[in-house]
């Protein structure tokens, strides 16, 4: 089974300030899920678990989320594929 992954960069290390980095981050993991061929957008991520890894990087942190589709979220699984697709 497919995996998927966004990333993006906070300038900040206050978690105050990484609501942003994790909404792109977010969008680049859907964006990897559609351009390996399944429609998935942010109603396919309702009751997923989604791992959340936050990096101190200098003066800021880096936002990962990693997406294992359990075929709850309706996207459309297609093919067995044990690779995973990063968005950065």
């Amino acid at each position: 089974m497919a995996s998927y992954v966004g990333a993006e960069r906070a300038s900040s290390t206050d978690p105050r300030d990484w609501g942003r980095a994790l909404a792109v981050a977010l969008e680049r993991l859907l964006e990897a899920a559609r351009l390996d061929g399944h429609y998935a957008e942010h109603e396919h991520l309702y009751g997923e678990d989604l791992v959340l890894r936050i990096e101190e990087d200098g003066d800021g942190a880096n936002v990962t989320v990693r997406w294992v589709p359990t075929g709850n979220s309706g996207a459309d699984d297609g093919d067995v594929d044990d690779g995973e697709k990063l968005a950065v």
